[in-house]
């Protein structure tokens, strides 16, 4: 339960914002299930086009409207949203040019999913669970009272298992940055070198979607850097319902300050008080 804000964050706007990017998504994804494409790629791109379209129709209901108050959960959710919606965009923009089943692009698209999914498992690697709400600047816990500060989306990434990089790169802000850095700027390279190794080796034939390999070369960092960011968004949110479960074992239930301004507790006590609210809950 919510008992302090100090924004104004109101769930019908946030569902309303989201239709812009809802139709963006959505029209790029009907677009192409309408190519003169193989049967799997028509079939995908469907998929990922009623997706959109089922989401944004279940922010309308009764339901969607109490899973947006629902503000960590929602925002978190969200963020993934916009990732897998990513995520489907690149995978749709190559797999819709396969003219057969394993030829040169369908493989594109293969190599494509393993890049996220190696950013899956690099979240994992690179990651604490513990650092998340435990001692963390972001979030204070005070017996069922839970202070949000900032969601910090990608909180639980860390260079704790490669510690000697800290030194070297301690002048980035944040983990994601030093990921990129370390691989996914490369990446484009590197899925250039595999589409000149297939070209080299007669694999790529010479009327190959010089489109399909674009997006296969962005792909390749991009898809790596989201699957980090997905595992990360993931593992925030099945954090942070134990969290809410462990209190409400313990207490009862749990109430909410989300202080984004940073102020004082005390000021916020005050502000409480004047309002008639119980920080205490």
């Amino acid at each position: 339960m919510e008992i302090y804000s100090d924004d104004d964050y109101k769930a019908e706007c946030i569902r309303s914002d989201l239709i812009i990017t809802s139709v963006i998504m959505a029209s790029f994804q009907i677009a192409y299930a309408f190519f003169d494409s193989q049967y799997y790629a028509t079939v995908f791109c469907w998929l990922a086009f009623l997706s959109v379209v089922l989401f944004q129709v279940f922010l309308y209901t009764r339901f969607g409207i109490e899973f947006l108050r629902r503000r960590v959960s929602s925002q978190v959710i969200l963020m993934s949203y916009f990732i897998t919606g990513l995520t489907m965009f690149m995978l749709s923009s190559v797999i819709v040019h396969s003219k057969k089943a394993f030829d040169p692009t369908f493989y594109m698209f293969i190599f494509l999913i393993l890049s996220f999914i190696l950013g899956v498992l690099t979240g994992l690697f690179f990651s604490d669970k513990a650092i998340l709400f435990n001692n963390s600047k972001y979030v204070k816990i005070r017996n069922n009272e839970i202070e949000i500060r900032k969601i910090e989306f990608f909180g639980v990434l860390t260079l704790k298992r490669m510690p000697f990089l800290r030194a070297p790169l301690r002048k980035l802000r944040n983990i994601i940055s030093i990921l990129a850095a370390l691989i996914g700027t490369g990446g484009a390279g590197i899925g250039m070198g595999i589409a000149e190794m297939l070209k080299r080796s007669d694999v790529l034939a010479p009327d190959m979607s010089v489109h399909a390999m674009l997006f296969f070369s962005v792909g390749i960092p991009l898809l790596f850097v989201l699957g980090i960011l997905i595992y990360s968004t993931m593992t925030y949110l099945f954090e942070w319902r134990k969290l809410v479960a462990s209190i409400d074992k313990e207490y009862g239930e749990h109430v909410i300050i989300y202080n984004s301004k940073k102020k004082s507790y005390k000021k916020i006590k005050e502000i409480m008080a004047e309002s008639g609210s119980n920080a205490n809950g």
